[in-house]
């Protein structure tokens, strides 16, 4: 049995896969989040948890475990940033978290590993950014760096040279609005589009927001920067108090708004410490960053050298007998010591891929009861004439279901679950029906999908939150019928708050997958060490 340590191991979907073909010993796993954890250990058994990779010593770890063969694991996608993007958000710039893995696969020098992420990995668009802790290493390793710009925001801050405050970081630091005032702030502007939620909104903070203004302004510094913050502020607080129109502060709280923000991201640059020069564009009248960044693929192969042969391609989760459309990214290196002379390579797409549809993966527990508590304990499948695909048998578990729990749907959900046949989604919803949403075009195509239940299912997220809806019943779909999209047994229990078992099933990687990728894996390791 090889010995194998899961990184960023979630609720470990990735180890079951692995350990289902009888050849991996899952020893040790790393999961930082409390719920994922529990879940993890309730599947996993006696593993050794590490709540955090960082700091970890895996020199350490392999010698207290007598070894370790294998490491797999996906450091989150949130690790990349992007250059180029065009967010409202501020740059997410933790380039840690996959410098960490590969830490680990240093210190402990197994005979393989696997890394899976999102299909943005391989791209030259999500890059690390050059930073001073680790620009000595960049130079050592002799890795190419592009020259880069981050815009601080997408339009003009009026009335103000935004160069002079963003080279300094402590009169940016002052600048910046108290944390929980911007957020009140930025609620109320992202619901400005939106009749119905605004008017609640401002019915039950309106006076928090104005007391919140009122303590900010009551002891600021004469500052040009700060005094741009005031301004706005108190023209907010003013219509507030008056219980006037949005339309009458609207330009202030979006002008505040767009200043906060680029603020924030040269906040942010500073935090992760990326190596950056400041400019005022004046043909814009925009300030922007100059940064450098490097491609996250040639960091992987400077950093490990010639010490392993490595190959990474993306793979559907659909080849392998997953009902759903699920692209993922896979790296996998074998140490060169044990690698042979030959070529390694990733599956490729079958010439007949198994067509297994949402249907055949959730229909049997139509008729089952749901749970709308999260401390559901399981039930008996409800036994009906309604066909049980092979597919389904193959996942049942001694005539109990658990995780059969879902969102209770309010009256304004029903009336649209209603109005959508199966494949149809928000999109489809008559005009009356979509008062609530601030801008419909730009919604999602997977916000209020109804599954079509002869087909495969598109990729499987936090199905909660995008309001998936069941194919043939008018409510949500259950945490264990997206357990079942994404391949895991109904064995496999779900732990922690409701929204925490769909984040988990939705973050995990299906185990039909991961077992296809062990058995590749195995491919290439010698018979002596399996």
């Amino acid at each position: 049995m090889l010995k194998t340590l899961d990184l960023f191991a979630g609720a470990g979907g990735l180890s079951w896969g692995f350990a289902q073909t009888g050849k991996f010993h899952i020893v040790a796993a790393a999961e930082n989040n409390p719920n994922a954890q529990r879940t993890y250990l309730r599947n996993h058994g006696g593993i050794r948890m590490i709540p955090n990779v960082v700091g970890c010593n895996f020199f350490e770890l392999s010698r207290d475990l007598g070894g370790i063969d294998i490491v797999i694991g996906g450091p989150p996608c949130q690790g990349f940033s992007n250059a180029n993007r065009q967010k409202s958000s501020v740059v997410c710039l933790n380039n840690s978290l996959v410098k960490e893995y590969f830490r680990a696969i240093r210190e402990i020098r197994p005979l393989a590993f696997v890394m899976e992420n999102v299909n943005m990995l391989q791209s030259d668009v999500h890059r690390f950014y050059d930073t001073a802790d680790d620009h000595e290493e960049i130079e050592r390793l002799q890795i190419e760096l592009r020259d880069d710009v981050i815009a601080l925001s997408k339009h003009e801050i009026q009335c103000i040279d935004t160069l002079p405050l963003v080279q300094d970081r402590e009169q940016l630091t002052e600048a910046l609005l108290p944390e929980k005032l911007y957020t009140s702030l930025h609620t109320l502007y992202k619901n400005k589009g939106s009749e119905g939620r605004l008017k609640k909104y401002i019915e039950k903070n309106d006076i928090s927001i104005i007391n919140q203004i009122e303590r900010y302004l009551a002891d600021i510094p004469d500052s040009v920067y700060i005094q741009y913050n005031a301004i706005r502020l108190r023209a907010i607080q003013d219509s507030l108090s008056r219980a006037q129109s949005i339309s009458s502060y609207s330009g202030h709280l979006s002008e505040l708004i767009e200043y906060q923000k680029s603020l924030l991201t040269a906040q942010e640059i500073y935090d992760n410490g990326i190596l950056r020069r400041f400019e005022h564009k004046a043909n814009t009248r925009h300030t922007i960053v100059h940064v450098r960044s490097y491609s996250v693929l040639d960091y992987i192969n400077a950093v490990l050298g010639d010490d392993y042969k490595q190959t990474g391609a993306t793979v559907n989760a659909r080849w392998f007998g997953v009902p759903q459309e699920r692209l993922r990214y896979i790296r996998i290196g074998i140490r060169s010591d044990i690698a042979g002379d030959y070529e390694i390579s990733l599956p490729q797409e079958p010439v007949d891929i198994p067509y297994l549809t949402v249907g055949e993966a959730v229909s049997d527990l139509q008729n089952c009861d749901v749970s709308y508590s999260k401390e559901e304990q399981g039930i008996n499948y409800t036994e009906t004439d309604l066909p049980v695909s092979e597919y389904a048998r193959s996942l049942r578990y001694n005539g109990l279901l658990y995780n059969h729990l879902s969102t209770e749907t309010t009256p304004e959900a029903l009336v649209r679950f209603k109005a959508l046949k199966e494949g149809e989604n928000f999109h489809k919803l008559p005009k009356e029906l979509i008062g609530s949403y601030e801008k419909p075009e730009r919604t999602q195509n997977t916000i209020y999908l109804r599954l079509d239940s002869k087909k495969y299912s598109g990729t499987v997220v936090n199905v909660r939150k995008s309001m998936w809806i069941h194919p043939k019943l008018d409510r949500a779909i259950t945490v264990r019928e997206a357990a079942r999209l994404q391949s895991f047994p109904d064995s496999f229990i779900f732990e922690g708050t409701k929204d925490s078992q769909y984040q988990q099933v939705g973050n995990a990687v299906p185990p039909l997958m991961a077992k296809a990728i062990a058995e590749n894996v195995l491919k290439y390791l010698p018979e002596d060490v399996k």
